[in-house]
């Protein structure tokens, strides 16, 4: 999927953090929200893309029955300690969401974060439509999130420094030429008693195009029911993000 995390994972909360609150508090109420209204007898709910673990072991919290699933092996392990920390239970899954196989299939299907734009090459949007269609339950519901070109006009551009805790998070783009997709090479920079210590990760997104998700959504299987935009970090300001929500034919 064009990203690892492996450096990125001890710094990933903070980083969140640093744009004016943690992701997972600022997207539970509209997941609630929806899954009130289109899926109130849930409850089996799968997250794609998991991440640190937030926003499942906030779900897991209100009674659902919640598996994680993510392709890195280092978000995972810090969803595990997070979950063992607060005495939660959360089923976690390392798996590519491209060839997604659960068992048995799901209620709800949740992808948040930027998991859905992390799908870079071609086909790949298709192929994890297909997969998530094969892990739910007939009329289940797919709800995900899009970054909007706003996003990427604000967050996506030139260099970016913040710092989080003991580390200095460095991330400079760049769009891969003749290619829709823009890189992030990052850098972290933590301190040590010996002064800085530097360690590099990689991250790649695909913007897509409302029409280009709608034929792919059409091909997959999928019923659109709503799409909300919104700036998760500052109400009433240009929206950045998408949430796209779903029926499983």
């Amino acid at each position: 999927m064009g990203i690892s995390y492996d450096a990125f994972a001890p710094h990933f909360d903070a980083w969140q953090r640093s744009f004016g609150g943690a992701y997972d508090d600022l997207i539970l109420p509209r997941i609630v929200d929806v899954l009130a209204r289109h899926a109130p007898a849930a409850r089996r709910i799968v997250d794609l893309g998991v991440g640190t673990g937030d926003l499942a072991i906030a779900l897991a919290r209100r009674g659902y029955d919640v598996v994680g699933v993510d392709v890195a092996p280092s978000m995972l392990a810090v969803a595990r300690a997070k979950a063992g920390r607060e005495g939660v239970r959360l089923t976690l899954v390392e798996q590519d969401l491209r060839v997604l196989r659960l068992e048995p299939p799901a209620d709800v299907a949740l992808c948040v974060y930027t998991v859905v734009n992390q799908l870079t090459a071609e086909g790949d949007l298709d192929r994890a439509l297909a997969s998530m269609h094969r892990s739910l339950v007939p009329r289940g519901l797919l709800v995900f999130e899009l970054n909007l070109a706003a996003s990427y006009e604000r967050y996506w551009s030139g260099e970016e420094t913040v710092e989080v805790g003991d580390a200095v998070v460095v991330r400079t783009h760049r769009r891969r030429e003749g290619s829709p997709v823009i890189e992030a090479d990052v850098s972290i920079r933590r301190r040590s008693c010996g002064g800085w210590d530097e360690v590099r990760d990689h991250i790649a997104q695909r913007p897509y195009a409302d029409a280009d998700v709608e034929r792919a959504l059409a091909r997959a299987g999928f019923t659109l029911v709503e799409r909300q935009t919104y700036d998760p970090f500052a109400a009433g300001a240009e929206p950045t993000k998408a949430l796209w929500v779903c029926r499983r034919a």
